[in-house]
Parts: C-alpha cells; sequence; structure tokens
C-alpha cells in the first residue's frame, strides 16, 4: 500500500508509538498505520490546534500547494477553519480504521481472517485519504484560480448580471421583528459583521458582483453599508465594480412622499449616493398594483421612484413577485420597469 507508507512517513512525527515501525507493521499485516496514528481521542477533546497540526504535516507532503495557499490567504479564520476539518477528516479515518481492527481482534469468531479484515480495513482507509488528497488539489485550484461566474444580459438594463449572485436574506445579525430593533454600528456583534466582510471578499474573489438586500430584511442594509465601506476602504473594490439593489414594499397606507423618503433612507443605510437596482418588494396583487399606479389622493408610488430615478438615486426600477400569471404580465405592460424577479 503505497499510501499507507506515505502516510505513514507524513505524520509519523505527529502521533505516538510505542514500539518501532518494523513491530507495527509485523503486528498488523504489514499496516503501519492503524495503531500509530491518531494523537487524541476525538470524542474526548476539542485541541484544534493538534488537528491543525496533523492537517499541516499531511499537506506538506500530500498537497504542498494548497498548504502555501491557505498560509497565504487574506483570511486566516478561513484557512484554520479548513485546516481543523483536513486534521479532524484524517483523525477520524484513522481512529475509524484502528477501531475495526480492534473489534475484529476481540471477535471471538471473525467471519474473515484477521489478516484479511485488517487489509480489507487498509484498502477502505488508503481510499479514502486518496480521496482526501484529491479534494485538497482541487480545492487548491478553487483558491488559487477561483471559477469566474458567467454573466448575462440583466432585463433591459444592459447589466452583465452573474449567473449566481448574492442575496441577502440572511444577511443580518437581526430581523428586528420584536425586542429592540438594531438601527446602529455599535449594537453589531464585531464577530457577525466580521464573517460578512469575509462573505462579500469571497464572492467577489469568484466574480459574482451582485449583492441584493432589501429594507424588510432586517438590519441587513445597515450592515452591508458598513461591510461595502470596509470593502473599499481596503480596495478590494471600487463603487462602480458592483452592482448593489434592494428593495421595498408598497402598502394601502403609503403615501407617494413617504415612499420616496423610505427610499432615500434605505440608501442612506448602504452608504451609497445611488443604488444601482431597486425593485417595488412583492408585487402579488392587484391591489399592489393599484397602490403604485392608481393611489389616488396618496400619489402613485411608482412616481416615487421614476423621481429618485431622474435624481439619479436609481439606476433602474423592477419588481419582485409571487403573483398569478395575469398579474405580472399587467405589470410587465406598464412599460414601468427594466426587469423583475420571480420568487
Amino acid at each position: 500500500m503505497v499510501f499507507s507508507s506515505l502516510l505513514t512517513l507524513v505524520l509519523s512525527p505527529l502521533l505516538y508509538s510505542s514500539v518501532t515501525d518494523q513491530e507495527n507493521r509485523a503486528s498488523s499485516g504489514g499496516r503501519g498505520l492503524v495503531k500509530r496514528y491518531s494523537s487524541f481521542n476525538l470524542l474526548e477533546s476539542d485541541d484544534n490546534d493538534d488537528l491543525v497540526e496533523i492537517a499541516r504535516k499531511f499537506l506538506s507532503t500530500a498537497c504542498p500547494e494548497l498548504l502555501t495557499i491557505l498560509d497565504n490567504h487574506y483570511d486566516e479564520d478561513s484557512s484554520r477553519d479548513r485546516l481543523v476539518k483536513i486534521g479532524r477528516n484524517i483523525n477520524a479515518t484513522l481512529r475509524y480504521s484502528e477501531e475495526d481492527i480492534n473489534r475484529e481482534e476481540n471477535c471471538a469468531a471473525p467471519v474473515t481472517s484477521l489478516e484479511e479484515e485488517k487489509e480489507v480495513v487498509g484498502i477502505t482507509t488508503d481510499a479514502n485519504l486518496v480521496r482526501l488528497v484529491k479534494e485538497c488539489e482541487d480545492l487548491a485550484k478553487l483558491l488559487s484560480s477561483p471559477i469566474k461566474v458567467p454573466t448575462v444580459r440583466y432585463g433591459r438594463t444592459n447589466i452583465q448580471m452573474p449567473i449566481v449572485t448574492l442575496g441577502c436574506m440572511r444577511f443580518q445579525q437581526s430581523w428586528n421583528r420584536g425586542g429592540k430593533p438594531i438601527t446602529t454600528p455599535e449594537q453589531l456583534d464585531k464577530e457577525c459583521q466580521d464573517n460578512l466582510v469575509r462573505i462579500l471578499k469571497h464572492a467577489l474573489h469568484c466574480g459574482v458582483n451582485h449583492i441584493e438586500t432589501a429594507q424588510g430584511y432586517g438590519c441587513s442594509e445597515l450592515q452591508i453599508g458598513l461591510a461595502l465601506k470596509v470593502l473599499f476602504e481596503e480596495g478590494v473594490c471600487k463603487r462602480q465594480d458592483l452592482i448593489i439593489q434592494t428593495k421595498g414594499g408598497v402598502s394601502a397606507s403609503t403615501s407617494k412622499s413617504d415612499y420616496k423618503s423610505s427610499i432615500i433612507q434605505q440608501i442612506k443605510r448602504l452608504g451609497l449616493d445611488y443604488v444601482d437596482l431597486f425593485s417595488v418588494h412583492g408585487l402579488n396583487t392587484a391591489d399592489h398594483y393599484e397602490w403604485l399606479f392608481n393611489h389616488g389622493e396618496k400619489g402613485n408610488l411608482i412616481e416615487a421612484l421614476q423621481e429618485l430615478r431622474e435624481e439619479g438615486k436609481i439606476r433602474h426600477i423592477g419588481f419582485s413577485t409571487h403573483a398569478p400569471a395575469h398579474i405580472i404580465q399587467k405589470a410587465i405592460k406598464s412599460d414601468a420597469f427594466d426587469y423583475l424577479n420571480c420568487e
């Protein structure tokens, strides 16, 4: 088993060994790795430092390209997390192998000979570790030359939209639907906000530059606005590199002036001078259509969007919808929208 021998060479400095390599091989049917591996019991230890060290020793021989990439990656926390998972995979695989052999040794009437069973377990163990090496090689390729997401023209905007985009419905510390709402940066948890920044950086790294949120997504707009400020200050991207979209709903009580003021506040929360895309959030019923186009004394809400477009606060107007087909068709025929999102 060539790979077992390689793994023995890679990991042996880390792991305990009560007898020599030769004695181990002799006592385990030619497989020195079973009794010698796993520096601690995963079920009893949370020592991620040990896992990281196991992974580093493994990668230094099995996939040094990935180790170099992780050591130089912009996100240290992400790199460490990957190393922990690789170490856990190695440790768990070898512990299973050890437990399988122990079970056979203690079995009164094994189905196969002990030596045959050890050989089967060895083949399985090696296959799992070979697969891990392949996964590490694939990850190295992805992190060094990420897959660039293709783009298509979006509606009638002429925007080249990536076919995979970053929807931020879950990008918030709080939905602000009870208790004390989060409305200021001081209320945000640093770990939560840092994680959001890392996600945005990785998305941009892969060519995903469309970021979509909404007024109804709790403190998402606030958090994304703060994250964008970090990206701009660090030189990760420029405003013109991004396609920023937000959404705002309508109601019977909403006036044209209220709607316009609310949208301006949304743009301010995002820390921007304009948004590329603004959607009516959930144009789902005939009433929603009427509030937009025939709202009487309260003023047609679509006019608030059109005025903001003329003022340069909104580049393109659209709508999201769960509506039946005839409502969607009616909204399209109004010629007021540049795009739609069917949800």
